[in-house]
């Protein structure tokens, strides 16, 4: 039978277009190769997976954001070579080289972006708990990330200290603006023990003494320092020289890797910082700034001073003899200066003209890690602070010169899990030397000088262990210290316990025993009854610290936290008798005590620390703060010394303090955050009468918007401070009028609604 040509061709033509058809669609059914890119951005402080984090591919136009888990992905992508950038408001740029050889490749990173303020290394720094400090545990201390104390620190000034005052329970000294200094729920700036890489630095404020008008600025930036660390009840003899709160800094050491470097300028003040690593043996780090603040005073606090200098740097190497041995050196300085042009030569000579404040620290450490839970520190530091003043006929007023040698050790040994013990020895030499001009009219100057040194001494040793599957933390060490001119030799004890009564709930309660020993021990005089001699000899400061805390977790990144607290300290002298200043000296009264003061109250803290979404906190804090002094009963032919006063407040009771800050990246490259103080108000005189300079309100705004180019990025920082233009007064002095009258206090202007802008590039 034969087939019809016609039919047969049509047949064949279906035949291969079903078999088209159907290779096409077996074709559709198999993916096709494509190139794939993704991963993860974490931040590299805690590990943290960052939102809002812009990822991109350079020289191209593809570029996405990480979402809420840190993640991104770019699919079908060509083959061939790019550069993986990701940046963010607030953190460094990073970039990484890709090369796609074939149309099936997948490659996965894992990207840790570091804070513009952070040191870059290439560990990434994970961290269980965000509330608790890696070094040592303790209670009720109060941290600061380095992206909180960047956003905290004002574009004015750029000061860490200045951080420290927005945190609970922390007011500028009486509520003075242009003041670094500040007060501890209840305890004065002059009793807080403050350390630099755990030397005892007495003061690292530059300011002129005995000056009101005198602006004051920490010798640190944002930029300078790695942690900072405020314990203010119960904290651990390690950091146990004051009787009020501890302060511990750890200064910031270099970048790993090629040179960066860091250039700001604004209103406020300009800054230029470089860093590196030396080949793979060590980092450097070195630093520079000019403030401006002192002008900003001037022009605005209606003080009579002009600035003419306000300048500090600072050095720190590190150099690894061997993978278990590091040596480190830090030298950092700077000088304040100020000056009235406009007062005239007749005006009275104790009258200041020009001042000039010199700040100075050094510091050489070894530190070896033979193993994993074995650390020995050991460093040789010298701390200088030199001041002089001037009158308008440049003669001189008085100058000082207060300077410190030390040399110490630090020892830790995790002998167990989760067990720590800690000892350590420092032997300091203080020493002062100071100078004045006695002005008597129609006579030339009685110049005195006179100088002195001592030799001091502290140990410590403490332990904190934990038990009971970690549901129980006891902590607890004694300190000893000496001073040579000194007849006690006082020790110090602390103890806390952390309870975990919920997986969200734990109790916390500590308690310490404190001394302050004085700078320069010894005898003062007074006369009594025209013949015998009554010498005061000088008795360290003492303390007693309880608290109690609730702390309730509301999730991994967020607390709520009460605290009850109680200082509790003593003021006491040794009295001596003598029948000239010639003759030996007797005991007439060991450890008389003329003075007591307490500071107590409730502090109520609700935080969140994340760099995704909202983040920071509110903290209102009450406290009772109260002091009263004692008369003394001597035998004939001594009158009695000190007079009985009733418990009144003190300088620091401001019963009503609340702080509040939050922070939130609108998008990759924009960064907003508030500040909001309030202060019930300050003392400004005790004794006759208690009067108050009166509340304090302020409310600053601030935004951060970065540019990330390809070798570069350019910040620019916008602050408003004292939004709503709240008059802060600062007191100047004040006049003691006859009872019944109140004293009559002077003010000058505190800081009113103040613009600021900044500019950084990161290169």
């Amino acid at each position: 039978m034969s087939c019809n040509p016609v039919v047969a061709q049509r047949f064949r033509q279906f035949c291969r277009a079903a078999l088209l058809l159907f290779l096409g669609s077996l074709a559709m059914a198999i993916p096709v190769p494509a190139a794939d890119v993704s991963g993860i951005v974490t931040n590299a402080q805690g590990g943290e997976p960052l939102a809002k984090i812009q990822v991109a591919l350079l020289g191209t136009s593809i570029t996405t954001v990480t979402g809420p888990d840190g993640k991104f992905r770019f699919s079908h992508l060509p083959a061939g070579a790019y550069v993986l950038q990701a940046s963010g408001v607030g953190y460094r740029s990073f970039q990484v080289s890709v090369q796609l050889a074939s149309l099936d490749e997948a490659k996965e990173f894992v990207i840790s972006l570091a804070p513009e303020n952070f040191r870059l290394t290439e560990r990434v720094e994970v961290k269980g708990d965000v509330f608790e400090a890696k070094d040592w545990p303790a209670v009720g201390d109060l941290t600061l990330t380095s992206s909180e104390l960047r956003q905290t620190a004002t574009v004015l000034a750029d000061d860490p200290f200045r951080s420290l005052q927005a945190l609970p329970g922390v007011s500028p000294s009486a509520n003075n603006d242009f003041l670094a200094q500040f007060s501890v729920m209840g305890a004065p700036y002059s009793q807080v023990g403050i350390y630099v890489d755990d030397v005892l630095v007495p003061n690292l404020i530059h300011t002129v003494a005995n000056t009101a008008d005198a602006p004051s600025l920490s010798l640190f930036t944002g930029n300078d320092v790695e942690d900072i660390r405020l314990i203010p009840v119960a904290y651990p003899v390690r950091y146990a020289d004051g009787i009020g709160a501890a302060l511990a800094i750890r200064t910031r050491t270099g970048s790993e890797g090629p040179p960066h470097f860091h250039g700001s300028a604004g209103l406020g003040y300009s800054e230029i910082l470089g860093e590196g690593g030396l080949g793979h043996k060590g980092t450097w780090l070195v630093d520079a700034r000019k403030s401006y603040i002192g002008y900003l005073v001037n022009a605005v606090g209606s003080t009579r001073f002009s600035q003419d200098g306000f300048y500090d740097a600072d050095v720190k190497l590190t150099y690894n003899l061997t993978p278990a041995q590091t040596l480190s050196f830090l030298v950092t300085g700077g000088r304040l200066s100020i000056d009235d042009p406009n007062l005239p030569p007749t005006s009275p000579p104790t009258e200041l003209r020009k001042g000039v404040n010199d700040l100075a620290i050094g510091r050489l450490g070894w530190r070896w890690s033979p193993s994993s839970n074995l650390v020995l520190d050991v460093y040789g530091a010298y701390v200088s602070t030199r001041f002089e003043e001037d009158n308008a006929s440049a003669q001189l007023i008085d100058k000082s010169r207060d300077y410190e040698r030390s040399a110490g050790t630090n020892f830790s040994w995790g002998w167990r899990p989760r067990a720590i013990l800690q000892a350590g020895y420092s032997l300091r030499r203080p020493s002062q030397a100071f100078a004045s001009d006695t002005f008597v009219t129609g006579q030339a100057p009685i110049f005195v000088s006179f100088q002195f040194s001592d030799l001091r001494q502290d140990a410590y040793v403490q332990q904190s262990i934990q038990f009971w599957k970690d549901r129980l933390r006891l902590q607890g060490g004694f300190r000893w210290g000496r001073l040579d001119t000194l007849r006690v030799q006082p020790f110090s004890g602390q103890s806390s316990v952390t309870l975990r009564v919920a997986p969200n709930t734990q109790l916390e309660a500590g308690w310490g025993q404190y001394a302050q020993l004085p700078t320069r021990a010894g005898v003062s005089f007074a006369i009594s009854n025209g013949a015998s001699f009554l010498g005061f000899g000088s008795l360290p400061l003492s303390s007693s610290h309880f608290l109690f805390a609730v702390d309730q977790r509301l999730g991994e990144r967020s607390r709520f936290r009460i605290e009850a607290f109680d200082r509790q300290n003593e003021d006491r002298a040794d009295l001596y008798s003598f029948a000239s200043l010639t003759s030996p000296s007797a005991l007439l009264k060991p450890s008389a005590l003329f003075g007591r003061d307490y500071s107590r109250g409730v502090q109520f803290i609700l935080q969140r620390r994340s760099e995704n979404r909202l983040s920071g906190w509110i903290g209102y804090t009450l406290v009772f703060a109260k002091s009263r002094t004692y008369q003394v009963s001597l035998p004939p032919p001594f009158s009695p010394v000190g007079l009985n006063q009733p418990y009144e407040p003190t300088l620091q009771d401001q019963r009503h303090t609340a702080n509040i800050f939050g922070s939130y990246r609108l998008r990759p490259n924009v960064r907003v955050s508030a500040k909001a103080f309030y202060g019930s108000g300050f003392p400004a005189v005790m004794f006759l009468s208690t009067v108050r300079i009166g509340p304090y309100e302020r409310l600053d705004l601030r935004a951060d918007k970065s540019w990330s180019l390809r070798k570069a990025k350019i910040s620019l920082y916008g602050e408003v401070l004292n939004t709503t233009n709240h008059n802060n007064p600062r007191l100047f002095a004040f006049v003691i009028n006859p009872p019944p009258a109140p004293p009559a206090l002077f003010t000058n202007p505190g800081l009113p609604i103040t613009p600021t802008l900044g500019l950084s590039l990161d290169f």
